[in-house]
């Protein structure tokens, strides 16, 4: 077999290419696996910072989610402290004052036996001077105010405080149903009788006397104690690597602070050391986010030297007391700890480089020995591969060769039918003609008046069998040149091939043609719609017990291709057979079919034409009624060279 230049250059590339191919892969290899240690070091900082970050913000924000916990739960506790305490110290002066009533009530009259009780309470001061014992009578009548005595005598029953609330009708109301009852309202506040101050207070009924014994307490007061003794718990608080928690009010004071300098100063028009007013903007930030993580240069404090450095703190607002709670971390540790890594991967990366360096070596001289047998080897495959190839070739053509010949054998035969049909007639009309002039003749009844009148019908039948004659060899005429063409033309020189035998079989054409002119082969066009028309035609044959029998026959355009539909009311394909229907030799017909009319269509169509031809089950009305049948769509490009 003789081998030529393009072989040549394929036996030069299987014989060198492994080998280039081999080299450059390692030299890749090597270097993409120096790439990847690269990468993994990339992706071990990014991990790293990711778990830093994430670690420690987990635990800033755990840390003051679990004081912003606390403060709450000690806040809500506020008010329930507040109820048990006071509602103990009225306890403790009604026992009292049943004591002195039950000792004293034989030895004085009431009178008496009240001023000695109204002493005794009287004397009751707690809470820093703040707490007092008070009775009040049932008409609202001030009895006892060791704080403010100047109100004992004088009724407050029509009294409103600051919200226009009435309380003592409280007072009034635990007196006549003789019970007891906690109660909130607004009140003076030691010698201050201009401002009024929320308190909440214990009512509980006296019998002997027909009064109420009560104390209070301002919630204010309670509730900065408290703030008093949850900041001395805060300060103390310490967690990993010595952090802290700071408080900042949103007024800008420090309430809390690792710095204890700091505590009780207002910084919120100080300055850091990156120009920035840090605390006006923590406090901003906590009123708006509520709780977020805060980003910031601040002041890192190491070794007695002070440098800036980033820091994310967790703040959060604790809106009942107009606090900022936060804690924050320095990058500065996840900073030392990624220059580490870095050391530490670069030094392995050296040694690592070292060993893959010599692999690599000793496997490319490897490859290189196998590389060369190999191409060897394929080079003697490639010669017979060529052989194969080119048998395979030789018998594609001659099956597809002889393929399209039976194809054509079958239209030829389908065409000589045509022939038959549309001679029968003219024919038969030819010999009864002149058998009626010869019996005429024979039997003295030879009319020469109506000798015109026959001769001209068989010169008319004679000219319609030269024009079917025409009709049929222009079909068989090969032209593989492109030509303009009307597509009306088209369908109607079809139709006249092949309309005796739809006509004979009572099938009704349905024409809806839009005019217009497209440059393709015709001829091959003509065969691809016989095909579909022959088909259609069985399939409706098959349906004798329809009445109506339709082809219906459509063209229509876009800007670049043609359509010609063609469908029937046969009740459609059959999926199994819609599926296979362009396969070689699949028919449906027995032996009576060939399997290569739709085949060879379609093949036409695609390679000859540049078309394409597909097929569907389709509804559709016609004169009102509904149709059921199979659809094949053919596809036409406008100008085909």
């Amino acid at each position: 077999m003789k081998i030529n230049t393009n072989d040549n250059i394929i036996i030069f590339f299987i014989k060198y290419a492994p080998i280039i191919f081999v080299v450059l892969l390692s030299l890749f290899t090597t270097k993409l696996v120096l790439l990847e240690k690269e990468e993994d070091l990339k992706k071990e900082v990014l991990q790293m910072e990711e778990d830093y970050y994430n670690t420690n913000k987990q635990r800033i924000k755990e840390e003051v989610e679990r004081i912003y916990k606390f403060i709450e739960l000690e806040k809500e506790k506020t008010e329930e402290l507040l109820k048990a305490s006071i509602k103990k110290r009225v306890y403790e002066a009604h026992a009292i004052a049943s004591a002195i009533y039950e000792q004293e009530k034989h030895k004085n009259d009431d009178e008496n036996t009240f001023q000695i009780i109204k002493k005794a309470l009287g004397s009751i001061i707690f809470n820093d001077g703040r707490g007092y014992i008070f009775m009040d009578a049932k008409d609202g009548t001030s009895l006892l105010q060791p704080l403010n005595p100047e109100f004992e005598g004088k009724s407050f029953l029509n009294d409103i405080d600051a919200n226009g609330y009435q309380f003592f009708k409280t007072v009034q109301k635990t007196i006549e149903n003789k019970s007891e009852r906690f109660d909130s309202y607004y009140w003076f506040q030691g010698n201050n009788t201009e401002e009024r101050f929320k308190k909440i207070s214990f009512y509980k009924y006296f019998e002997p006397y027909d009064l109420a014994i009560g104390t209070g307490e301002y919630i204010q007061t309670f509730e900065n104690n408290l703030k008093k003794k949850l900041l001395d718990y805060i300060k103390d608080i310490r967690y990993k690597n010595d952090n802290y928690i700071f408080v900042i009010d949103f007024e800008g004071n420090y309430l809390a602070h690792y710095n204890k300098k700091f505590i009780n100063t207002n910084r919120l028009n100080v300055k850091n050391q990156a120009g920035r007013y840090l605390v006006k903007d923590i406090i901003e930030f906590a009123k708006d986010k509520k709780s977020e993580y805060f980003s910031y240069v601040a002041t890192l404090n190491t070794d007695d030297k002070a440098r800036s450095n980033k820091k994310i703190s967790y703040i959060k607002a604790f809106e009942p007391y107009n606090w900022a709670i936060g804690t924050g971390f320095y990058t500065e540790a996840l900073n030392k700890q990624i220059e580490e890594k870095r050391v530490f991967i670069t030094e392995e990366n050296n040694s690592y480089v070292k060993h893959i360096l010599l692999i690599s070596c000793v496997v490319t001289l490897l490859l290189l020995i196998i590389s060369f047998f190999i191409s060897k080897e394929l080079e003697k495959r490639l010669i017979n591969y060529k052989k194969e190839i080119e048998v395979k070739i030789l018998e594609s053509k001659e099956k597809d060769e002889m393929m399209y010949q039976q194809s054509k054998m079958a239209s030829m035969g389908e065409m000589i039918a045509n022939i038959a049909h549309q001679w029968r007639q003219p024919l038969n009309q030819i010999s009864t003609i002149s058998s009626g002039i010869k019996v005429q003749k024979e039997y003295d009844m030879f009319d020469e008046s109506k000798l015109n009148d026959d001769m001209e019908k068989i010169i008319n039948s004679s000219n319609y069998l030269s024009q079917t004659i025409d009709d049929f060899r222009d079909f068989f005429v090969p032209n593989k040149t492109h030509q303009n063409f009307e597509i009306s033309d088209t369908i109607q020189r079809t139709l006249s091939l092949v309309e005796s035998q739809l006509k004979n079989n009572d099938i009704i054409i349905v024409k809806e043609i839009e005019e217009f002119t497209i440059k393709s082969l015709e001829n091959e066009l003509l065969q691809v719609l016989i095909n579909i028309l022959k088909n259609a035609k069985e399939a409706l044959l098959e349906r004798k017990e329809f009445s109506t029998k339709l082809i219906i026959i459509k063209t229509y355009k876009n800007e670049n291709n043609a359509y010609i539909s063609i469908k029937d009311n046969a009740n459609g394909i059959e999926e199994e057979v819609l599926a296979n229907i362009f396969t070689p030799y699949f028919t449906t017909k027995g032996e009576k079919g060939t399997g290569l009319g739709l085949y060879m269509s379609k093949s036409i169509l695609n390679k000859n034409i540049g078309g394409d031809l597909k097929v569907k089950n389709t509804t559709f009305e016609y004169k009102g009624e509904k149709q059921i049948g199979a659809e094949f769509l053919v596809t036409l490009p406008l100008n085909k060279e």
